[in-house]
């Protein structure tokens, strides 16, 4: 393909092509721009000779499926023996109502759940907290307790069932009570399988829900993933996350760089202990993704180019060369804000483009929103819906049979190329600054990403950026209902009870011993594996502890974050 002789008569006939139907196409094109959402310049047409240009090798770009640089996928059969997991990020306001939900979707199909706690248990606040009055059980779950989390996941095995959870910040008090949970049904920990999101850092620039400082919220990531790596080595408490940063309004450059340099900085940390970095990384990593219709081929080129760059990463900041560690894996998700609350049912349309991106990208999971997004938490039909979409894309396009089929694609390749050489140059702007933290210091990111998302609604504003049913399209809805999920009016008392409830039963000089101890660990600096928080943590989850109980014994010492301005 790249021979020279061959490649000057391409471009000779290139150059003729161009030459016969330049008019007609100047005329075509006239005033329209063709670039990707990041803004990278697109051509009408891509040949061999847009990839000798990069100096394309076969073996060293692109390779075989299941081994390094792993741009065709983690896995060399990919879905031939069966599809990516089909998730769905839910919650209901209490936990029985969640428990019901999550045995319906098993029932329909589920393969993987994905659990939404609502905002209070994300900002590591008890349901009786001032902070949290108007916001019990509006969004997802409140979990105050281990009794919460054994009530719902009552009858469902957790050693057969991925169990993904949206955490962050209080990811310690959560990963424990699942661990505990697991060993209770009778689990093998070293074989349990399940996830988190654990990128506490991207909270900083993209979604505010932080609790503690930077410095020792990337400290307790340091000791989730020391403590899973020796005892639930398969569980992804090692996981980056673009997914936020893009739903913030980042492009896909931006997007990439910040959840790979957030990565490096979690990493550094365990390099500071005078750890080997290879045993949190011997399994490779999972990152949870933005994987939207909006732009279908930058999406799977971006999924491609990030695979390549932890590879490249680990090998030439970290010296690491075990393929193993090199395996980057995906949650494909996709999200909230492309979608439309105007002419709802269009929103099927672009989750069944965005569950293909994941497919075609060879992502391990798909998590699809649903058409009613825009209106409020899921009603049951567009849930059901949802796991339909990934189950006809599966099950009904053939596409599984195949690994990797848009390899070699001359404009995938191209763009697989140009997306990696865009994220590591912004990679290495962040390590200049002296690293993610200190980037989030100084309101790089935040900065970025805020004009990322300008020059997007500003796009759209003007109907360059078209939103069909929003600035074109458009059609009297006068009268128009969807029907969602709603949280009954008294949730927020019901926790409230079962709280006090909880308090009067259980044994509270434990519990105060439990919590003096993570404030005493919490005092002292890590070294090495010595003074990790995870095993006081647990033992106050076993005692019955609250979610809101043991992130305010970490704010007695720690204090608590407050955004600035910049």
């Amino acid at each position: 393909m790249f021979d020279p002789g061959n490649l000057k008569k391409i471009e000779a006939e290139l150059a003729a092509w161009d030459a016969r139907h330049r008019d007609l196409r100047t005329e075509q094109e006239q005033g329209k721009r063709y670039e990707t959402e990041s803004g990278i310049p697109v051509k009408p047409l891509y040949t061999p000779v847009d990839l000798a240009g990069q100096q394309f090798d076969y073996l060293r770009d692109l390779g075989f499926p299941g081994e390094a640089p792993y741009t065709r996928g983690p896995f060399p059969n990919m879905y031939r023996e069966k599809p990516w997991r089909f998730t769905q990020y839910s919650g209901r306001s209490t936990a029985e109502e969640t428990n019901e939900l999550y045995h319906e979707q098993l029932a329909a199909g589920l393969t993987s759940i994905e659990v939404a706690f609502d905002l209070p248990t994300q900002l590591g606040y008890d349901p009786d907290h001032p902070m949290a009055a108007a916001e019990v059980g509006k969004v997802g779950v409140p979990v105050k307790s281990l009794k919460d989390w054994e009530i719902m996941f009552r009858g469902i095995d957790l050693d057969k069932v991925y169990v993904f959870s949206v955490s962050n910040a209080q990811a310690s008090v959560i990963l424990s009570m699942h661990l505990i949970l697991a060993e209770r049904q009778g689990a093998n920990l070293q074989r349990l399988l399940g996830g988190m999101h654990n990128d506490i850092l991207k909270e900083y620039m993209a979604r505010g829900n932080f609790i503690f400082p930077p410095e020792p919220s990337v400290r307790l990531v340091g000791d989730t993933m020391l403590y899973c790596s020796e005892h639930a080595p398969r569980y992804d408490a090692r996981l980056m996350c673009s997914i936020h940063i893009g739903e913030a309004g980042a492009n896909r450059i931006h997007e990439a760089a910040f959840a790979l340099s957030n990565s490096i900085a979690y990493l550094d940390e365990i390099q500071r202990r005078g750890l080997p970095v290879l045993d949190v990384v011997k399994n490779g990593l999972l990152c949870t993704t933005y994987c939207n219709h909006t732009d279908f081929f930058e999406e799977i080129a971006k999924i491609r180019a990030m695979r390549r760059l932890w590879g490249r990463v680990l090998r030439e900041r970290y010296g690491i060369h075990d393929q193993g560690a090199h395996q980057l894996r995906f949650n494909g998700s996709q999200t909230g804000s492309p979608l439309t609350k105007q002419q709802p049912l269009n929103n099927v349309v672009r989750t069944a483009i965005s569950t293909l991106i994941g497919a075609l990208a060879g992502v391990q999971s798909v998590d699809p929103r649903t058409f009613d997004e825009g209106w409020g938490i899921a009603s049951r039909e567009a849930e059901i819906l949802s796991l339909r979409t990934n189950q006809i894309v599966a099950y009904e396009t053939r596409i599984t049979n195949t690994v990797d089929p848009l390899a070699g694609s001359y404009f995938v390749e191209w763009l697989t190329h140009e997306i990696e050489e865009r994220v590591w140059g912004e990679m290495e702007r962040i390590d200049k600054m002296g690293g993610m933290v200190r980037a989030i210091e100084l309101g790089y990111p935040q900065r970025v990403i805020a004009q990322d998302a300008y020059e997007r609604h500003k796009g759209q504003d003007s109907g360059e950026i078209v939103r069909v049913g929003v600035n074109r399209f458009r059609e009297d809805e006068t009268g128009r209902k969807v029907r969602t999920y709603k949280a009954k009016a008294e949730v927020a008392k019901h926790h409230i009870e079962e709280l006090q409830q909880l308090r009067r039963d259980r044994d509270n000089s434990a519990v105060s011993r439990a919590l003096d101890d993570i404030k005493r660990v919490a005092s002292l600096p890590p070294v090495g594996r010595e003074n990790n928080l995870m095993p006081p943590i647990m033992q106050a989850v076993r005692s019955l502890a609250t979610v809101g109980e043991i992130c305010s014994a970490l704010r007695e010492v720690w204090g608590e974050y407050e955004e600035v301005s910049f």
